[in-house]
């Protein structure tokens, strides 16, 4: 336990600072390349991150789970099986993505200078580190070349002409940050080829894994459908300024995302190691209770906090070109709750139990949902059109994960036992959007707002938990 602990606060952290990266970043990108500069990001990087879904071919789902479950004496081969499939995809994406570039695409320059992000995607393999607990290796070597980039951006991004420069300094990190992993990997390759180990290649299995990651994919790819893919639809149709609103407003509601969803990183192989050991369901489904819990009132208050301060956030972080996109980021925010909240029960029931079609369905109805709609909607509401669809994928995406387990999980005394947060969600809300400080200085306004919505968010929590606190206070006099 204390070491899964330790793997949630290492996450958490890196996640806090993955989260600081944008704060420093973000105003003085969007300030010094502008809408349509970022807009052109936004249109290339969609395409690049649906290539990389199709390169990690559901290894960063299954590859974790596998690890987990294997004995030490396997990992390694597990390893080589997993990572080949990995490969040889990589291996035809890259190919092709080249040669529809040099045909077909515009800003092929820019698609180009993408190659090395491609090739970081081949060379990923973190999932066997968060497979054998050593979060703390992904999240030192990813902190320190995160750290090398944003120096990069600021000594070498100065002007709209330098758009090229900033998508090779991203796409690099990736490379890099993926490339280091492969010097730990290799020791443990060496030390393993001086011993007596059955053959590598034990077809069955291969076969097995490759049936597991191609299923595990089809949810992969359906995600990009409406989380990628949607920002090449608003690009072709409304164009690079409109994708910029849309793109960029969701950044930050994505970005806070990730430290929730950290938590879920860390538990499902520890969740798919306890089912391998027969632990007891009651201490599953106890210790999946207090991860739903604990996300539900985190997100909420987040989803809170970024749509009290969305108005003037805004003006003051992206700049006043990006004012139009307030209403954009208002409703966008909604999105934490139902992806994190619907997240638990996808990665720590659902894929830890290796339930890979349920794990399938949402993401599938959700990306036909959200192409159909985006191609209604962007043509007459441009980038809030896209808003809408996002967020009502997301929630659409949310109820389904929910109602595919029913028969496995008490959802009815969940749900029961959930309300009273969202409640408080919403009084909060209220509360927030009402204050109104008059004409102070954006920066002031976001800090006493914050403060404020803060403190009644956290006394409405403990007063409806007050009888727990209580029992805590006695466990703890004990």
């Amino acid at each position: 336990m204390k070491k899964t602990f330790s793997d949630i606060i290492y996450n958490g952290l890196y996640q806090l600072f993955i989260i600081i990266i944008p704060i420093i970043t973000v105003p003085y990108v969007s300030r010094v390349l502008g809408a349509h500069a970022l807009g052109i990001y936004g249109y290339v990087y969609s395409i690049i991150t649906f290539l990389s879904v199709l390169i990690a071919v559901g290894m960063n789902q299954l590859g974790p789970k596998v690890i987990a479950q294997t004995n030490r004496e396997l990992r390694l081969k597990r390893f080589k099986q997993l990572w080949f499939i990995q490969f040889i995809t990589g291996l035809i994406v890259i190919i092709v993505f080249i040669c529809v570039t040099i045909l077909l695409l515009p800003y092929k320059q820019y698609f180009l200078l993408e190659i090395p992000f491609l090739v970081g995607y081949v060379l990923d393999i973190s999932w066997y580190f968060i497979g054998i607990g050593e979060i703390k290796k992904v999240v030192l070597r990813n902190t320190l070349i995160k750290m090398f980039a944003l120096v990069l951006i600021f000594l070498c991004v100065h002007t709209t002409d330098d758009l090229g420069i900033y998508v090779l300094i991203n796409s690099l990190s990736i490379l890099l940050s993926n490339l280091v992993f492969w010097f730990s990997i290799i020791r443990s390759l060496r030390q393993e080829g001086q011993k007596d180990v059955d053959k590598v290649n034990d077809g069955t299995t291969s076969k097995m894994l490759l049936h597991q990651a191609l299923i595990l994919l089809i949810p992969q790819v359906a995600v990009q459908a409406y989380t990628s893919f949607d920002s090449t639809i608003v690009g072709i149709i409304s164009g690079a300024t409109q994708l910029a609103f849309y793109s960029q407003s969701q950044n930050i509601a994505r970005v806070v995302l990730a430290i929730i969803t950290s938590v879920s990183v860390v538990l499902m192989p520890k969740m798919a190691a306890m089912q391998k050991k027969d632990a007891t369901e009651k201490r599953i489904l106890k210790v999946f209770d207090i991860s739903l819990t604990g996300t539900l009132i985190i997100s909420l208050y987040l989803a809170m906090l970024l749509m009290v301060n969305a108005k003037v956030f805004v003006g003051w972080f992206f700049g006043n070109e990006f004012t139009p996109m307030s209403k954009n980021m208002f409703w966008v925010s909604l999105i934490i709750i139902f992806i994190s909240y619907g997240g638990v029960f996808a990665t720590q029931y659902t894929l830890s139990r290796g339930l890979y079609v349920r794990y399938a369905i949402p993401y599938i109805i959700g990306a036909i949902y959200s192409i159909s709609l985006n191609l209604l909607l962007v043509p007459k509401m441009k980038s809030f059109g896209g808003t809408i669809v996002i967020t009502t994928t997301e929630i659409l995406v949310c109820l389904i994960r929910v109602f595919i387990v029913k028969k496995y999980l008490p959802i009815w005394t969940i749900f029961k036992a959930h309300i009273r947060y969202i409640l408080i969600f919403l009084v909060t809300l209220f509360v927030g959007l009402m204050l109104d400080f008059g004409e102070i200085s954006a920066f002031y306004d976001l800090v006493i707002k914050s403060v404020v919505v803060s403190l009644v968010y956290a006394i409405l929590v403990i007063i409806v938990n007050r009888n727990k606190l209580d029992k805590l206070r006695k466990i703890l006099k004990l």
